[in-house]
Order: C-alpha cells, then structure tokens, then sequence
C-alpha cells in the first residue's frame, strides 16, 4: 500500500516494484515478513530521506537505498528494537547492511562500490566506535559513519569471521529468538546467537570492533622464494590506542596474470611470517581483493627474500609502438643471470632468452620484427627481482 504524490506516480511504481525483491530476499535471509498478517506501505512525505514506521515507512522519494534500507528495519528495528541506544547499531548497521545485499544478491555489479563506500566513510576519521559512549547526543547516536556505515561493514566483519553458513544462520537465529521477537535486545544478544552458531569465541573482536574506536592500516611485504613459494610478512597500525592490535584473518591474492589464488592468514602479532607454495611464480599481491576488512592506507611491497627492498634499477624500451625490432636498455645495481621473456595478449609465450646482466647499462635486444601486430609483456627476472613493461608492435 503506498500513498505517493501524484507527479511522483511512475518513479514510484518503479520503486515499489523492486522492493518486492527486497523482501523476498530478506525473508528467505532472515524469515517471514514480521508483519505479513497486516500490510507493508509507504507513505511519501516532504522530508529527506525515510522513517521507518512498524508495517508503514515514510519516504521522502522512492530510491532502490531508502526503500530497502527502511523495509530491513521491519525486522532490524520493529521486529527487535535495540534495548538502549548504546545499541543502535542493532537498527541502522543492520538495516544499512541489507541495503548492501540487495546490491549483493540482485544487482552484484553494484556490490563492490557499495563496499567501497562504505569502508571509506568508516574510515574517514582515526577515532570513534560502533557502541554509542554518549546516549544523550542524537547526533552521536545516529552518526552516518559509525551507527549506519561502520556498524553495517562491522556485520560484513563478523560475516567473514564467522563463515557465511553460521554468520546468516547467527543472525536468522537472533531475529527469530521468541524471548526477542517482537520485543528488545542488546549486543550481548547477537553476539551469543553468532558464538552459538559458528563455534567461535568472539569477546576479543566485539572488545576491538565494537567498542574499540578506530581501524588498522596494513603493511604486507612480500618476497619470492624458490619452488614457487612466497613469504608474506604481516605488520598494521591501529588508527587509535583504544586498541593495540585488530585480530583479524587476512585475504590476499596473489597471481602471475593468468592464475591467481587467495590466502587467508592469521594475522595474531605484528611481523607474522608467513609462507605457502603455489603452483606458479607469483608477480603480485593484492591485500583484501573482496574488501572484507574496514582498513585504509594499506601498503604492498615486494621485497627481496631476507626483507631487504628490490635492488634499484632502470628499464627504458625504445623504440615503443614500435614496427620493428626492440632494444631495452637495463641498469642493475649488479651482475648476474637473467632470463627475459615476451609474452602476447592471449597469455602465449612468444619468445624467451637467458642472458648475463652486468652491474650498470645493460642492452638487450628483442627480434620482434616477425611478429603480428599487438600489445605484448616484456618480462625480466633474476634470482632476486623482476620487472615487466608493455610492448606495442604495429
């Protein structure tokens, strides 16, 4: 049932319309409609942005995010409403989060920037937490960034802590509790519906992610080994002292270009090692590709394999586009063996060398006269380093 002004029909009905995916995807996610033995509407009003009312929201427009963020408070928000408003989190993380996995579940090519945003506004400034330390301001208990922005990507946290089965399991458990269905609940009680259903403690991520003010900013240093290996090594700085580490299991990706793989390590202390064969030479690494973690100002550094930064060096192809041969000129700080490779577009090995380097001015030249037009990889390596730059023949 939705009232709407009148030179608002079509943008409404359009709205509308998709909310109906909303709430099938947040019934099969969390249960039944709450209210379903009565109605849901909206009701359009002249004010900005929304105002969930129990079976009837009041909507300033009829958005794909207001329209889903105010349905996700029939169940965050009427079904349980938070016990004090140290918890609001409860209502606005929760129904901010839906938000989120409507982009997930029904338009996934929004999903990524959503995350984005999200992790930026929660990191826009180095202080504050998710629990509300002052109930008696209104602007600290419905801060944009902490109660919506961090409080949802806090949920996202526990998600991958907790492994997707037992995170919605947890949290279908929650809604449904019959001592909190249609009544009130505090932190303590999610907390133990999650505990319950992954089988994990989880008193030292709530003491850092919800009552700990701030977020870590990671340094990885990485560096290849022989047989395919990589160390990884781990450092972060926490943006504020109400925390001295965030215990928190870390994603990284690493590929060659053409296959990649994705490691999670425990991150416990400060300068963990880490170490893992793979099943290719590794060329990168990418921290938290899926941005499960709310961090900002990571660093990623290639690093010889005892720490030391890669030897400093030169490389300048000439000419480039080029319609002949090619000539690269290197400068390396030492001597010592190296192979160069080309590789084509489509991932084909179209030529490879090995070569001897001497400390200083290196020319190398690559025979690329016969070969079909295209962008190509040039690749130098030795035991220690390796460089890539890109070839344009015409």
């Amino acid at each position: 049932l939705n009232y709407v002004y009148q030179e608002h029909l079509e943008f409404a009905e359009e709205g509308a319309e998709i909310n109906v995916q909303h709430m099938q995807l947040f019934s099969q996610l969390f249960g039944d409609y709450p209210f379903k033995a009565e109605k849901y509407g909206h009701a359009q009003f002249s004010w900005g942005g929304g105002m969930e009312h129990q079976t009837m929201s009041f909507v300033g427009s009829y958005t794909f995010d207001l329209l889903s963020h105010e349905l996700a408070h029939q169940w965050f928000g009427d079904k349980i409403t938070c016990a004090s408003w140290e918890d609001i989190w409860l209502n606005e993380g929760f129904a901010t989060y839906l938000n989120g996995l409507c982009y997930e579940f029904i338009f996934p090519q929004y999903w990524d920037l959503y995350k984005t945003d999200r992790i930026s506004k929660a990191t826009a400034q180095p202080d504050g937490s998710v629990w509300v330390d002052d109930t008696t301001s209104v602007s600290r208990v419905f801060s944009s960034r902490l109660s919506y922005s961090k409080g949802a990507m806090v949920l996202h946290m526990l998600r991958w802590v907790c492994g997707d089965s037992a995170f919605f399991a947890g949290v279908k458990n929650y809604i449904n509790d019959p001592m909190l269905s249609y009544g009130y609940a505090r932190t303590s009680d999610l907390k133990y519906h999650l505990e319950t259903a992954s089988g994990r403690n989880l008193d030292g991520f709530f003491a850092d992610w919800f009552y700990g003010q701030g977020y870590p900013s990671y340094d990885v240093k990485w560096a290849k080994l022989p047989d395919n290996q990589v160390k990884i090594t781990l450092w972060q700085t926490p943006s504020h002292p109400s925390v001295s580490f965030f215990e928190m299991p870390v994603p990284v990706k690493l590929s060659d270009g053409i296959h990649d793989t994705l490691l999670v390590l425990p991150h416990n202390t400060n300068g963990q090692v880490f170490t893992a064969p793979l099943h290719f030479e590794a060329g990168s690494l990418e921290f938290d590709p899926d941005q499960w973690i709310v961090s900002r100002n990571n660093l990623v550094e290639e690093v010889l394999a005892n720490g030391e930064p890669l030897p400093e060096s030169s490389i300048e192809i000439l000419p480039n586009p080029a319609a002949g041969d090619v000539r690269v000129r290197l400068k390396t700080p030492e001597s010592e063996q190296a192979e160069w490779t080309l590789w084509a577009a489509d991932g084909k090995l179209a030529m490879q060398q090995m070569i001897a380097l001497n400390a200083g001015f290196n020319d190398i030249k690559v025979p690329a006269a016969y070969l079909p037009a295209g962008t190509y990889v040039f690749q130098l390596k030795t035991a220690r380093w390796r460089v890539e730059r890109p070839i344009v023949l015409y």
